[in-house]
C-alpha cells in the first residue's frame, strides 16, 4: 500500500502479524497493517498508493490500516504518537484517529500530532472534519483545531500555518565535513571521526550514536557546528540553535555558527534576518567559507545572484579544497547559463568528495543542462540515496524523466521533492508545471497558489499561473498574474524561473501578447514586446513576442517575419509546430476576419520532452472561403524538428479577388552544446490570385488581372554563445522564385500586357549580441546577392506583341550597430548608426543612416519614447532580416518600395493608469524619397524619386472592469501625402474602434467590436486620366463566439466581419494584406492539439 521513498536516522517497520521490528531498506514496500515508528532525531518519508505522501516527524508511530486506491473509498490512518503532514495531490478521503480526536480529511496538506494530552489537526490546503466523541467542526485552509481528552475540538485561527512544518524542512549544509579533520582514537575526537564518516556515508542512526560518546562538557565550536549541521539535517532546529548559541556565547563571531544561523532563516522565509546574518557572518569570519557559502544563499533568495557568485568564488579561493564550495559554485553557474564552467566545478566537488549528496546533485544538474541525461540521472540516484532527505536530486531526477519523456515518473519525483522541502516555492512552481503537462488544472492553481504563499517575492509562480489562466479562458486574471510577476522582477518581462536551469520552450517563450491579444489589448501587447526586447536583444521569447504582436498590423510584415526569424534564431530545442504560414510574409486574405490570425502557438508544453506532436488548423467561410493545415513536430535528444503543410482559397468577396495559397516547410534543429545550435528550413509557396487590393473607385478595380507567384527557400542557420553575455548569429539564405503577372484588356479592350520576374537569391548575414548591465549592443553584417531579369510583353489589337527584358541584378552589403545605454536607471537612450551600399544593373546607391531613441521611465508607470532615425528600405530575401527592427518601439522597416530612403520622427507615452486601466498615445512621421520610373519627358524612363510624407496619430485606453470582461476604445488618424504616384496622392483615414470581449472560465467567450470609419483623398486612376476627390464614413461591426475545449485539446471559434453586410468605398494603403471588406464574411474556425 505504500513505499518508503526517505529515511533519515533510525526508523522501523513491524509487519500486522509479526511481533519484532525491522529496519526497512531502502525504497522498501509497505503493507497494509504495518506500523512505521520513527526514533530519536529521525525522519521519513512515505508514499502510499493513493497519491498522498507522509512525511513522518521524530519519535513518531503511525499504522496503516486501510489504505484504498480508489477515490470512492476511505484510506485509514492511525496515529498512535508524534506527528506527520500529509501532502496529496488528489482530494481523497482519508480518516485519522489519534487517542483524543479524529480528522476525517477531504483535502491535500494537513498536519496532525499528539503533544502530551491533547491532539492537533492544521489545515493547510482543503478541509478536515475533526471529530470526538465531545463535538465536530469542519476546518478550511489556515485553521486548526485542540482537541485534549474528554473535551470537544477546540478551533484555532493560524497565522502563519506552515511554521509548523519547519522539522520537515531541508537545511542547505555549508559546513564543509571530513573525517580527516578529527584524530584517531578512543577519545571524544575519534567519536566524532566515526560520526563524520558514518554521516557522509548516509548513515544517520550511526552518526548520531557516535556523537552520544563525546561528554556534554565538550565545547569545542568544531564539534558543536557539526552537531548543529547533524541536527539541521533531520529537521531538528531547536536543538540545533541550541549548540549554535552555545558557540557564539563564547566565540561570537564564529563563522560556522553564524553561517547555520543564516541556513536556517533562508529556510525558514525570513529573507532579510537571512542577509542581516550573513553578512555579520562575513564580517566577524571573512576568512571562513561557511559564512560566505550561507551568505550566498541569502543573496540569491533576494535575487542578487552576482553577489552570490561572489560570494561562493570567495569561499572557493579560502578553500580550494572545499568540496561543498565548488557544489555551489557549479550550482551558481548553471544560473549564469555557464554550462562548461558549471560541469568543471562539478566534476571537481566530485573528485574532493564523491560520497556527499550535494556534489552528485549539482553534477547530475551540470550534466542535465547539456541535455545529457543518462549521466545526470545516474548522479541523481546516487544522490539520492547518499542523502534520503535532500530535495534536489529529487527535483532533478524528476526534470531529467521529464526530458525523456516520462512525465508520470517526473512528477512523482517532484512530488517527493515537494514533500521534502514543503516552503521550497521553486519546487512548488516546477510541481505546478508538471501537472500543466497532465492537464490537471486544479492541482496547478494549488501549487501556484502554495508557491507564492511560501515565497510572496517569487516571480516564478505568478508567471505561470498567467499562463496556465490564459489558457482556460482567464485572460483577465492571467494579465493580473503577469503583471505581478513583471512587478517582482524590476518591471522587466518574465521568461523564465529564478533557477535558470529548464531551457524548457514554452516557459520562455509563452507570449505575453497572447493574453494581451485575448483581451483584444494589440498595441499593449506591442508596449510589451518592445520593452522585452531592449531589456533582453538576446531573448528569443522577447522576439516571437514582437513577432505575435505585428500580426495585425498594416504595413509590418517585414518587422514581423524579421523578428521570428531572430526568435527562430536564438531559440532552444522545440517541439512547438513551425505552421508554414508564420515565416510567410503578404498572406493578403488570410488575415481578412480572423481566420488566418497568426498567434504564437498557445497550446504549448512547458516542459520540452522527447516525443511528438501533431496540431491541425481549418476553417470554412462564406465565398468558398475554406483553409487547412497540419504540422508534425518533435524532438529526440539533441534534436527537434517540424514538418507542416498549409492550403487556402477563397473565391473573393468581388469579382476576380480570388485567392489560392499553397505552402509547405521542413524545419530541423540541433543542438551541438549548450553553446551551439544549427538549423535548416525549407519552405515552399505557390499562390494565385486576382485584383485583392481594396481600392476606392470600382473603375480602379482590375477584373483581368492574375497575379502568380512561385518560389522555393533554403535556410540554414546557427547560434553560438561566445560567452554568457555573448551570442553571434549566422542566417544563410537562397531563394529561387518565380513571379507572373498578366492583364487583359489594359489599358484598353483587347489589349494584354504581362510581366514576369524570373530571380535567384542568395543572402548572408552575421550579427554579434552582446550584453553588460548598462549596455546592450547589436552589431551586424549581410550581403544580398540577387539575379534576375524582368520580361515584359505588350500585345494591341492587330499589333504584333512587344517584348523586352531587362537585367535587375544587384549586389547589396549592408552594416550596422546600435548601442543601448542605460544612462540612468529610468532612463535608456538607443544610439545606432547602419551603412547600405548597392550595386546594380539600374543604379548604384549607399547611405548612412544613423539612429537616435530614448526611452524614459520617471515611475514604474509611466513610459515616454521618443527617436528620430534614417533608414533605407533595402533588398531583402522572404522580407527577413537579423538588423533590429524598431527604435525605442518605433517601427524602421515598413513594407516599403525597395530604395526608398526615410526619416522617422516619434514621440509616445505609455501610461498605466491603474491595475486594470492603461491608456497611451503616439504621434510619428515619416518623411520618405520613394523611387520612381518617370516616362513622361518623350517616353524616355528616367529614375528619379519623388517626396511623400506619412502622419500617424494614436491614442488608446484599455480597462478590464471585471474577471470576465475587457474593453478597448482607441483614436488612429493617418494622413498621407505623395507626388507622382497612382493611387491616393492625399489620403485621410480615420477609426474608432470600440470593443467589448467576455470570458468565462468554462471556456465560452465572445466578442464584439463596433468600428467608426472616415475616409477622404483625392486619387489619380489607373485608367481615368486626372486627379477624382472621394469621401466616404461608415460604421463596421465585428462580433464572435469561442469555446476552448477541455484539456487544452482545441479551440472552436465563429466570427463574422462587416456582420450588417456594409457596402462602403475605401481604399487600402497595405497592398498586401486586407484590413476590411464591403462584404460580410462569416468563418467557422478549429484548432486541434494532440497530445
Amino acid at each position: 500500500v505504500g513505499q518508503f521513498v526517505s529515511i533519515q536516522g533510525a526508523v522501523e517497520v513491524q509487519g500486522s502479524q509479526a511481533a519484532a521490528w525491522t529496519k526497512p531498506a531502502t525504497e522498501a514496500v509497505l503493507c497494509e497493517g504495518d506500523t512505521v515508528r520513527v526514533g530519536e532525531r529521525s525522519r521519513a518519508e512515505v508514499a502510499l498508493i493513493n497519491d498522498a505522501v507522509l512525511r513522518i516527524d521524530q519519535n513518531t508511530t503511525i499504522r496503516l490500516l486501510d489504505i484504498a486506491e480508489k477515490t470512492t473509498e476511505t484510506s485509514l490512518l492511525s496515529l498512535v504518537q508524534g506527528a506527520f503532514a500529509s501532502l496529496s495531490r488528489k482530494p481523497r478521503r482519508m480518516t485519522v484517529s489519534t487517542p483524543y480526536v479524529n480528522g476525517t480529511i477531504e483535502g491535500t496538506e494537513f498536519l496532525m500530532s499528539i503533544a502530551g494530552a491533547e491532539a492537533e489537526i492544521r489545515v493547510l490546503e482543503g478541509r478536515v472534519v475533526a471529530a470526538n466523541d465531545q463535538g465536530s467542526m469542519a476546518l478550511g485552509p489556515g485553521e486548526a483545531a485542540v482537541a485534549a481528552a474528554g473535551s470537544p475540538p477546540v478551533r484555532q485561527l493560524v497565522v502563519r500555518p506552515r511554521d509548523a512544518v519547519h522539522w520537515a524542512l531541508y537545511y542547505q549544509p555549508v559546513v564543509d565535513l571530513s573525517a580527516d579533520a578529527w584524530p584517531a582514537g578512543p577519545g571524544w575526537e575519534g567519536a566524532v571521526r566515526a560520526s563524520v564518516d558514518a554521516y557522509l556515508k548516509g548513515d544517520l542512526q550511526n552518526a548520531f550514536a557516535q556523537l552520544g560518546k563525546v561528554p556534554d562538557s565538550v565545547g569545542d565550536p568544531r564539534l558543536l557546528a557539526y552537531r548543529a549541521s547533524l541536527l539541521l539535517a533531520v529537521g531538528r532546529v531547536d536543538q540545533a540553535n541550541v549548540d549554535i548559541e552555545r558557540i557564539l556565547g563564547t566565540h561570537p563571531d564564529d563563522g560556522n555558527a553564524r553561517a547555520l544561523k543564516t541556513i536556517v532563516a533562508v529556510a525558514q522565509g525570513d529573507k532579510a534576518g537571512a542577509m542581516e546574518i550573513g553578512t555579520k557572518a562575513v564580517n566577524g569570519a571573512p576568512d571562513s567559507p561557511a559564512a560566505w557559502l550561507a551568505l550566498s544563499y541569502a543573496q540569491q533568495a533576494q535575487f542578487d545572484l552576482q553577489g552570490a557568485r561572489a560570494s561562493v568564488e570567495r569561499a572557493v579561493l579560502l578553500d580550494q579544497n572545499n568540496a561543498l564550495a565548488w557544489a555551489r559554485l557549479a550550482e551558481i553557474q548553471l544560473s549564469f547559463a555557464d554550462v562548461d564552467a558549471a560541469l568543471r566545478a562539478a566534476e571537481k566537488a566530485a573528485s574532493l568528495q564523491p560520497d556527499l549528496s550535494r556534489t552528485q546533485t549539482v553534477l547530475g544538474f551540470a550534466h542535465l543542462t547539456r541535455i545529457e541525461t543518462q549521466p545526470a540521472r545516474a548522479a541523481f540516484a546516487r544522490a539520492i540515496v547518499l542523502d534520503q532527505g535532500d530535495p534536489m536530486p529529487r527535483l532533478g531526477m524528476g526534470l531529467a524523466s521529464i526530458r525523456d519523456g516520462e512525465l508520470a515518473q517526473g512528477r512523482h519525483q517532484l512530488e517527493i521533492a515537494a514533500s521534502l522541502d514543503p516552503n521550497n516555492s521553486i519546487i512548488r512552481s516546477y510541481l505546478g508545471k508538471a501537472y500543466f503537462e497532465e492537464k490537471r488544472d486544479a492541482l496547478v492553481d494549488r501549487e501556484y497558489i502554495t508557491a507564492r504563499e511560501v515565497d510572496p517575492n517569487d516571480p516564478t509562480p505568478w508567471f505561470y499561473s498567467a499562463i496556465q489562466k490564459q489558457t482556460t479562458n482567464r485572460p483577465v486574471a492571467a494579465l493580473e498574474d503577469m503583471q505581478k510577476a513583471v512587478e517582482l522582477n524590476d518591471n522587466r518581462a518574465v521568461y523564465r524561473s529564478r533557477l535558470l536551469l529548464d531551457s524548457d520552450l514554452a516557459a520562455r517563450s509563452a507570449s505575453q501578447a497572447r493574453v494581451y491579444s485575448d483581451l483584444g489589448f494589440e498595441q499593449l501587447a506591442l508596449v510589451e514586446g518592445w520593452k522585452s526586447v531592449n531589456v533582453d536583444p538576446t531573448n528569443f521569447s522577447a522576439h516571437r513576442l514582437l513577432a505575435d504582436s505585428y500580426a495585425g498590423v498594416p504595413r509590418h510584415e517585414i518587422a514581423r517575419v524579421s523578428e521570428l526569424l531572430q526568435s527562430q534564431l536564438l531559440q532552444p530545442l522545440s517541439v512547438t509546430p513551425v505552421q508554414p504560414q508564420l515565416s510567410e510574409s503578404n498572406l493578403f486574405l488570410i488575415g481578412a476576419g480572423g481566420p488566418g490570425s497568426l498567434g504564437f502557438n498557445e497550446f504549448n508544453q512547458l516542459f520540452n520532452s522527447d516525443g511528438l506532436r501533431l496540431q491541425t488548423d481549418g476553417l470554412l467561410g462564406e465565398d468558398g472561403t475554406h483553409g487547412e493545415d497540419a504540422v508534425v513536430s518533435g524532438i529526440y535528444q539533441h534534436v527537434s524538428f517540424s514538418v507542416g503543410g498549409f492550403h487556402y482559397h477563397t473565391d473573393g468577396f468581388r469579382d476576380n479577388s480570388d485567392q489560392s495559397d499553397d505552402m509547405a516547410n521542413a524545419f530541423v534543429q540541433a543542438e551541438l552544446s549548450p553553446e551551439t545550435s544549427v538549423q535548416a528550413e525549407y519552405r515552399y509557396r505557390d499562390t494565385e490570385q486576382g485584383d485583392v487590393q481594396q481600392r476606392f473607385f470600382k473603375e480602379d478595380i482590375l477584373n483581368n488581372l492574375r497575379n502568380m507567384e512561385n518560389k522555393e527557400v533554403f535556410r540554414v542557420g546557427g547560434r553560438h554563445n561566445l560567452a554568457d553575455n555573448s551570442v553571434l548569429l549566422v542566417s544563410l539564405t537562397y531563394q529561387d522564385a518565380k513571379t507572373d503577372q498578366t492583364i487583359k484588356d489594359f489599358p484598353f479592350p483587347s489589349a494584354f500586357f504581362a510581366a514576369q520576374v524570373p530571380e535567384t537569391a542568395f543572402g548572408a548575414e552575421a550579427q554579434h549580441l552582446y550584453r553588460t548591465d548598462h549596455l546592450n549592443l547589436q552589431s551586424g553584417v549581410g550581403l544580398m546577392d540577387v539575379n534576375g531579369q524582368l520580361d515584359l510583353a505588350f500585345s494591341f489589337p492587330e499589333d504584333p506583341t512587344i517584348a523586352s527584358s531587362t537585367g535587375t541584378d544587384l549586389r547589396h552589403t549592408n552594416a550596422y550597430s546600435y548601442a543601448d545605454i542605460e544612462v540612468l536607471k529610468n532612463l535608456k537612450a538607443i544610439l545606432g548608426l547602419s551603412y547600405d551600399a548597392i550595386i546594380g544593373d539600374e543604379a548604384d546607391k549607399d547611405q548612412l543612416n544613423p539612429k537616435l531613441g530614448l526611452i524614459w521611465t520617471p515611475v514604474p508607470d509611466t513610459t515616454l519614447r521618443a527617436a528620430a532615425f534614417r533608414a533605407l528600405k533595402r533588398t531583402l530575401i522572404t522580407n527577413q532580416t537579423l538588423e533590429p527592427t524598431q527604435v525605442a518601439g518605433f517601427n524602421q522597416f515598413y513594407d516599403d518600395a525597395n530604395l526608398t530612403e526615410a526619416w522617422t520622427y516619434g514621440v509616445a507615452l505609455d501610461q498605466r493608469f491603474a491595475p486594470k486601466l492603461f491608456g497611451g498615445m503616439e504621434l510619428s512621421t515619416r518623411d520618405l524619397q520613394v523611387p520612381f520610373t518617370d516616362v513622361s519627358e518623350l517616353g524616355v524612363p528616367v529614375n528619379r524619386a519623388i517626396d511623400w510624407t506619412e502622419y500617424l496619430g494614436r491614442a488608446y485606453l484599455f480597462w478590464t472592469p471585471a474577471t470576465s470582461v475587457a474593453l478597448r476604445a482607441e483614436y488612429i488618424v493617418e494622413r498621407y501625402e505623395r507626388d507622382k504616384v497612382i493611387g491616393p496622392q492625399e489620403l485621410n483615414t480615420q477609426r474608432i474602434p470600440l470593443g467589448v470581449r467576455f470570458f468565462d472560465p468554462s471556456g465560452w467567450g465572445g466578442f464584439v467590436t463596433a468600428t467608426y470609419w472616415k475616409q477622404d483623398g483625392t486619387f489619380a486612376g489607373f485608367l481615368a486620366p486626372g486627379l477624382r476627390s472621394g469621401n466616404d464614413q461608415f460604421w463596421l461591426l465585428d462580433a464572435g463566439v469561442s469555446y476552448r475545449l477541455p484539456a487544452r485539446r482545441g479551440l472552436l471559434s465563429l466570427s463574422a466581419v462587416n456582420l450588417t453586410n456594409e457596402d462602403f468605398r475605401f481604399f487600402e494603403v497595405d497592398v498586401n494584406n486586407t484590413t476590411i471588406q464591403p462584404e460580410r464574411a462569416l468563418v467557422a474556425r478549429f484548432t486541434l492539439s494532440f497530445p
